[in-house]
């Protein structure tokens, strides 16, 4: 599962538990600027994440975690429980989309649209 966290400039994700060891370790920082939507989206979750670039692990309805390519877009996932996802949509950052799962996906939702300005 994922952790968000924002300032008055950036969203920093925080992988928790094992997911950290086999996606990524390190939080990954993102400027506010760069989103440019955000939803709630299950389906997009169960989809396929693309081939592995760098370190990522994809075990088929268990869970997708780390950095994916996909139709020429670079995604970073984090999802275990579709339900529980979200989608963010950025631009001019290292990754494209973030597909990630966190505890309240309204609440995360709504409070990314509220700091980013989306």
């Amino acid at each position: 599962m994922a952790e968000l966290a924002c300032t008055d400039t950036h969203l920093t994700v925080r992988l928790t538990g094992a997911r950290r060891a086999f996606g990524r370790w390190r939080p990954l920082v993102v400027p506010l600027a760069a989103i440019t939507a955000v939803r709630a989206d299950p389906e997009a979750a169960r989809a396929f994440p693309g081939l592995r670039w760098g370190k990522a692990t994809n075990l088929p309805g268990v869970v997708n975690t780390g950095s994916f390519r996909r139709g020429g877009s670079r995604d970073f996932w984090d999802v275990a429980k579709p339900e529980h996802a979200i989608v963010i949509e950025l631009e001019g950052a290292r990754y494209d989309r973030l597909i990630l799962e966190v505890d309240d996906p309204e609440r995360a939702v709504a409070e990314l649209r509220a700091r980013s300005a989306v």
